[in-house]
């Protein structure tokens, strides 16, 4: 090749190639523009990119989705449909806005409030107000001070965010974003938990927010006066304006959720006229006016002299049940929460802090009564029965569900403590109610052999229940009100739980669980709380009438329970042997179903009833019945086959022929108890 053809061939380059290779020399204009030509088709391209993947979402995101195990298997967007099916308003769920303090300072409206996307001009606030306009959206967050931008769009991110305001200097303090999709929101519980008193907190969630957000990050919220946190669910738009210090609830609140779990909801926005300090009488005065207006049968707690029950301190030292959470269990009965709240609150060493009430859907009276109270909410979606069963299983399936969620809930929000009270909504308490539990925590403690203590007496009637100061030991667990360890939660209950649904009774499969494991519980001769529900799921008028109306009560707010040191295993079994022995037989010729076969007094008597062998009860179900004591599926109460009561003022021991007690004591000339109506069956070896 010539040396021409090789200068041809290296000949002068193209502009562009000269501008790639460029090392050295002059920054001409030329040059500039190609590079900012380069730059902005890069920027470009990103933000295709962005509007790709945010328009794939689901299919990028949804494999990620942490597993978040709430106890129960159903999908509350197919619920969310079961029920626009059957009528229900979807507003219970999709929006839930809270009243406002007045119509002159917050001209909320119903329905959602307008949602511009900017900040509002040209607002008029009264003296010691601010204007601020919070949005919560799938792609947007805003927040704005008096029609000012303090949180712009290249601030926020997915997650929650939060914008804590200076009211009085009117100034806007720190700004964070927290992606508690992916993280419990730990650093946001440090930040807020050392934030100054009367701070406004202003949080909005973008895209998603609860995915991962733990339940101590919940509570602190809740604290500063949020009632929709724990309400915050998958992907939804929730706008929250609370205050550090406050010690109700904050009327600034907006929750929507979607009904289509591969969408997300509308926005939510609040644009109000805050206060510098929110008037917290205000709040629940305005509160209760709404709920009065809105709700019938409410009475003395309607009217304008009723204010919020002040609890009542004990006595004598803090009592350890005073630091148990209490979770109740609920449905949708605001009428019964209300006296079962009011209840505790005349109960000394009640602290309305430990409560957590868990609803089984997202009824609003009984949102509405908790916030009234100023007691905190746990609300779930309502579960959906798969068996077509009789309809008191269907409901079985939802308390089930709502216990097993309920309890999960409450161990992850109260991860240290050693016991828990489980109550149902409408389960009022004795004024004694801690008292009595306080003195039986070191028997708990001490003795492995018992898996809890209750409140309840199947066979505490009027009739039947005289002492409040004796204890029983059973193998049968009565429920009704009752404290548990948070390791036989772990060991014994959660382990074994039935998936739903399945038509299983919760309170039967906690008999079911404990048969053969030897665990026992401790129950009152004189109940410590009183069944008030008519309507249930087991429970109908007449039921009620039959078999928990006339149950007693305890009266007094402090009894000194006695012969605690003889409630363990061998020295209950050897108490039991003492006093059968000492006691006077009745006289078994006599029918036990006529009225006169015991007589009122105050001795100590044994009856003897039949047993082919020590675990058969049939006859002590039927003389159960005679005695008007809970004859209903099994005899409840018993102990190595004897049951313990009072009977018209006596004290009554009904003991089986075949058990060790009746092998040894039952003299040789009495006769077992056989009542006619189940002699043919047993002799048939029915």
């Amino acid at each position: 090749m010539t040396k021409a053809r090789r200068l041809r061939l290296r000949g002068p380059k193209s502009r562009l190639e000269r501008f790639l290779t460029w090392k050295k020399g002059p920054l001409t204009t030329e040059r500039l523009a190609i590079f900012l030509i380069i730059v902005l088709c890069y920027i470009n391209a990103q933000m295709i990119l962005a509007i790709y993947n945010e328009n794939n979402y689901i299919e990028q995101e949804e494999n990620n989705l942490p597993h978040i195990d709430l106890g129960f298997d159903v999908n509350p967007i197919a619920q969310h449909e079961a029920d626009k099916e059957a009528g229900k308003e979807d507003s219970e769920r999709q929006v839930a806005m809270l009243p406002v303090l007045s119509e002159e300072i917050a001209t909320h409206v119903e329905g959602d409030p307008v949602i511009t996307g900017l900040c509002p001009s040209q607002v008029t606030c009264p003296e010691n107000h601010v204007h601020i306009y919070a949005e919560s959206g799938p792609r947007k967050a805003k927040v704005c001070l008096n029609g000012n931008e303090v949180l712009p769009a290249w601030k926020t991110g997915r997650g929650i965010n939060l914008v804590v305001i200076n009211s009085e200097r009117v100034t806007a303090g720190s700004v964070h974003n927290f992606d508690t999709y992916q993280n419990p929101g730990t650093d946001m519980v440090d930040i807020l938990k050392n934030l100054n008193d009367d701070r406004l907190v202003v949080m909005v969630a973008q895209d998603e927010a609860s995915a991962a957000l733990s339940a101590e990050a919940k509570l602190t919220i809740e604290k500063l006066g949020s009632t929709l946190i724990h309400d915050l669910g998958w992907r939804d738009s929730w706008a929250f304006i609370g205050q550090v210090g406050i010690t109700s609830v904050s009327p600034y609140e907006a929750l929507k959720s979607s009904l289509d779990s591969s969408t997300w909801p509308d926005p939510v926005a609040i644009s109000q006229c805050i206060p510098n300090k929110i008037d917290e009488e205000e709040v629940l005065a305005s509160s209760r006016k709404e709920f009065c207006a809105t709700y019938d049968n409410y009475g003395e707690f309607c009217k304008k002299t009723w204010t919020v029950p002040q609890p009542i301190a004990h006595p004598g030292e803090q009592l350890l049940t005073s630091t148990f959470p209490i979770a109740i269990i609920a449905g949708d009965r605001g009428s019964y929460l209300r006296q079962v709240l009011s209840a505790f609150f005349k109960a000394p060493g009640f602290v309305p802090e430990n409560v957590i009430v868990f609803q089984d859907g997202y009824g609003l009276e009984t949102f509405a009564v908790a916030r009234q109270f100023g007691i905190r909410l746990v609300r779930f979606p309502k579960t959906d029965s798969k068996n077509h069963k009789e309809d008191t299983f269907n409901h079985a399936d939802h308390i089930a569900t709502n216990y097993k969620r309920s309890l999960d809930a409450l161990w992850s929000m109260y991860p240290n403590s050693e016991f828990v009270f489980i109550m149902e909504d409408d389960l009022i308490v004795s004024p004694d109610f801690f008292d009595y539990f306080n003195q039986l925590v070191p028997v708990l403690r001490a003795d492995k052999t018992l898996f809890s203590a209750s409140a309840w007496n199947d066979n505490g009637y009027g009739h039947s229940a005289k002492d409040p100061t004796m204890v029983y030991r059973t193998e049968f667990f009565p429920g009704l009100g009752w404290l548990m360890s948070k390791k036989y939660w772990l060991e014994v209950v959660e382990p074994s739980w039935p998936k739903c649904c399945q038509g299983y009774s919760w309170d039967l499969f906690m008999r079911d669980v404990l048969k053969g494991r030897g665990l026992d519980t401790l129950y009152p001769d004189v109940s410590r709380t009183y069944h008030i529900g008519k309507t249930g799921a087991n429970v109908f008028n007449q039921f009620f009438n039959g078999y928990f109306r006339e149950h007693a009560l305890a009266k007094d707010s402090h009894y000194k329970l006695e012969g605690l040191e003889k409630l363990g295993p061998k020295s209950y079994s050897d108490l039991l042997a003492d006093l059968i022995s000492r006691a006077k037989t009745v006289d078994h010729e006599e029918d036990p179903c006529d009225q006169h076969f015991i007589s009122e007094g105050e001795d100590l008597l044994v009856l003897y009833y039949y047993q082919r062998d020590s675990r058969e009860s049939k006859q002590a179900l039927a003389i159960a019945g005679c005695l008007n004591l809970w004859n209903v599926d099994k005899v409840r109460g018993m102990f190595n086959g004897v049951l313990r009561t009072h009977y018209r003022g006596n004290q009554l021991l009904i003991v089986g022929s075949m058990t060790k007690y009746g092998k040894k004591y039952m003299p040789s000339n009495v006769k077992p108890i056989r009542i006619a109506k189940y002699k043919d069956e047993l002799d048939a070896g029915q």
